[in-house]
């Protein structure tokens, strides 16, 4: 219960006991106690929190004065000078951390993509990587429809030699192997290195032409009107059969383009 409530109450049993003016100034005194009572307390709040803000803002000012007279103008440049050579130092290491593994994904991007086209016949290459077959594996599907594999050599305008295939085509079963030629001339009077790259058409036959040994990717070099024979030993896998996406193929090209070395 309030005092302003215990004040009224008190008012009005006074009222009821005693007459009316004792009653009177009893209420008077009652509020004036009240009025008094609240005013101290409000006096009382009011010096405590202006004691806390000056006690705190007297610490804030006693630590500044502690930081200004715990350095030298010397020291606090010092300091300063530190702290901005480290960030600049970290703010380097980073970029320069970005700028070497993006190189290197650059670098090893080529090789890598060779892998996988390699490995998967992806984009028309032929497989290339190593595989472990038996003779059941490779034995030749006989009856199944032989494949006509055409053959096709171009130049870059930029490699001045002679390049093309000694035979038009070959015709081979799933499983069979098969060895073909191509014929390298060079037509300059200075030697020059090329590096041939390749491809199977259609697309969706690459994974499963493999070529047991090729010249491609690797650099050959040519002494001036030097020639030479190319030599591509392949097969087509046996389960080349099994796909019915295969059904309606029975001719596929074998590709390839010389250019010259980068840098040679």
């Amino acid at each position: 219960m309030s005092l302003l409530s215990f004040a009224r109450q008190s008012v009005l049993q006074a009222h009821r006991t005693r007459a009316p003016s004792v009653a009177l100034r009893n209420s008077n005194r009652v509020q004036t106690t009240i009025y008094r009572y609240q005013r101290c307390y409000r006096d009382q709040r009011s010096y405590t929190i202006d004691s806390t803000t000056n006690s705190r803002s007297q610490q804030q000012q006693q630590q500044q004065q502690q930081a200004r007279r715990a350095f030298t103008p010397r020291e606090a440049f010092l300091r300063h000078q530190e702290a901005t050579r480290r960030k600049n130092l970290t703010g380097i290491l980073y970029v320069g951390s970005f700028v070497i593994i993006f190189l290197g994904i650059s670098y090893a991007a080529v090789p890598l993509y060779r892998l996988l086209c390699k490995r998967t016949g992806f984009m028309g290459t032929p497989k290339t990587g190593p595989y472990i077959r038996d003779a059941e594996t490779l034995k030749p599907l006989d009856n199944h429809r032989r494949i006509r594999v055409q053959f096709s050599g171009q130049v870059s305008t930029m490699l001045n030699w002679s390049f093309k295939p000694e035979q038009k085509q070959v015709s081979v079963v799933p499983g069979e192997t098969a060895l073909a030629f191509f014929k390298a001339e060079n037509k300059s009077d200075k030697p020059i290195v090329g590096i041939a790259t390749y491809n199977v058409i259609p697309e969706q036959v690459a994974p499963y032409f493999n070529k047991i040994q090729c010249f491609c990717f690797d650099e050959q070099q040519l002494d001036p009107n030097e020639e030479i024979d190319m030599p591509v030993f392949f097969f087509i896998d046996p389960e080349f059969a099994d796909d019915p996406l295969m059904d309606d193929i029975d001719t596929v090209v074998l590709s390839y383009t010389f250019f010259k070395a980068s840098g040679r």
